[in-house]
């Protein structure tokens, strides 16, 4: 084997892109691949029904300030990367730590988990919660059934989107607090 072909069994390949040149190997930062592999679930989830069963990639495993530093390395502030809602807020100092975030979660699943008609979706984008659906809403030519998904736009953590044919409406911003208050009027939409 040559001494070429050894460096590239030894190269670390956590977010890094090899390139040859000539005789040389050259190893290239490529933020997309190391944030994917940061975000990645292992094992994936398959089967999941919580959000707490979403939660198996390195970002909700590390310690917290290796999550944020790397997220900041990344320009992940900047929006440039997906991420979960709680790693925004986390990053702008909206919450206290991703403990809470979880909690969070958990609160609203079950909440939602006890009422008739709630199912959690939890293919979303990467490293992301899920969300909620009513299904009852989903009748007709619905486009989208009633939702309920966590954001870091606000600082209740929750937008209801009413259930849609056509052109989606907007999120109706509400809370973690009024949730349980605000649920009969939702489920009559």
């Amino acid at each position: 084997m040559s001494s070429q072909e050894r460096a590239l069994i030894d190269a670390p390949r956590g977010g890094v892109r090899t390139k040859r040149t000539g005789n040389d190997v050259q190893l290239e930062p490529v933020p997309r691949l190391e944030w994917s592999l940061a975000t990645e679930a292992h094992p994936p989830a398959t089967e999941a029904a919580t959000p707490a069963s979403l939660r198996r990639s390195w970002i909700h495993t590390a310690s917290e300030r290796q999550v944020l530093e790397l997220f900041r390395k990344l320009n992940g502030a900047k929006r440039r990367l997906p991420a979960p809602w709680w790693l925004r807020a986390l990053d702008r100092g909206d919450l206290a730590s991703r403990a809470e975030a979880f909690q969070i979660e958990d609160q609203v699943h079950a909440v939602l988990s006890a009422r008739s008609g709630w199912v959690f979706v939890p293919w979303v984008g990467i490293s992301e919660a899920g969300y909620w659906e009513y299904a009852p809403s989903d009748r007709g030519s619905v486009k989208m059934p009633t939702a309920i998904v966590l954001t870091d736009e606000h600082e209740g953590w929750l937008n209801v989107v009413p259930a849609y044919r056509d052109e989606e409406p907007l999120p109706v911003p509400t809370s973690t607090t009024t949730l349980l208050s605000l649920l009969p009027q939702v489920e009559v939409w």
